[in-house]
């Protein structure tokens, strides 16, 4: 009888320090907040780059809304996110038609705003993957295969661009995206550089596009507009 009791005492000691590494409950995964701040891109601008990312409030309060007719645009009233199709936020402080010379209008428009710099972040949880999404506002593009922009270059008022970390559901990161024009490119977690928990992602100079890596980049042409690949064979 002892030696029974001393074998059942022996096997639920045994059991019992066992626990923590066979039958306990798994640790608790990181909220979805917790991933999104620990991942946050790290920018690298261009020395010479005016415009910066920035919140949108400020373009937004700068702006009316428009929507095309027969004969061009009209300003209307309600909201944007009612608005509907053929419409437009135009901002009304500068204008755009006016290309490049038209940069250090919307440098001072933002200016005024006095906002620091603004990464807008969401994720999404889905059957094996987490997406961290990170939107990034500039309110000003232009874009030229030469710097500064001689002959060729193209502009246009707001400008979404993002960076997307993918990550287990254990949180534990596996890719990492970034926009460009029409396209995008992605790199495995490893390959990416970092600091420390942040992927770091080099804009371009202009345009704003997203890169892993510094200096120049060829552009696609299978992602331009066919007329402006007409000009640049010209």
């Amino acid at each position: 009888m002892r030696a029974a009791r001393r074998l059942v005492a022996v096997t639920v000691f045994a059991l019992v320090a066992l626990a923590p590494w066979t039958g306990a409950a798994p640790a608790a995964r990181p909220s979805l907040e917790t991933l999104l701040t620990r991942h946050v891109p790290v920018l690298v601008l261009h020395p010479a780059e005016q415009i910066r990312p920035a919140p949108v409030d400020g373009f937004l309060a700068d702006s009316d809304l428009e929507r095309r007719t027969a004969t061009g645009w009209e300003a209307i009233a309600g909201s944007l996110s009612a608005a509907g199709r053929a419409t437009r936020l135009d901002q009304r402080l500068c204008l755009a038609v006016e290309g490049v010379a038209a940069t250090s209008c919307y440098v001072e428009a933002e200016r005024a705003h006095r906002g620091g710099p603004v990464v807008y972040g969401a994720a999404f949880r889905a059957k094996s993957r987490i997406d961290l999404q990170y939107w990034i506002w500039y309110p000003w593009n232009v874009y030229s295969p030469t710097v500064p922009p001689g002959d060729l270059w193209q502009v246009h008022e707001g400008d979404w661009e993002a960076v997307s970390v993918i990550l287990d559901l254990d949180g534990r990161p596996l890719h990492v995206g970034t926009s460009r024009h029409s396209e995008g490119a992605r790199r495995e977690w490893g390959r990416v550089t970092k600091r420390g928990s942040r992927p770091v992602v080099y804009v371009a100079l202009g345009s704003h596009a997203s890169f892993f890596g510094s200096g120049a980049h060829r552009f696609d042409p299978r992602f331009v507009d066919p007329a402006l690949i007409s000009v640049i064979k010209a």
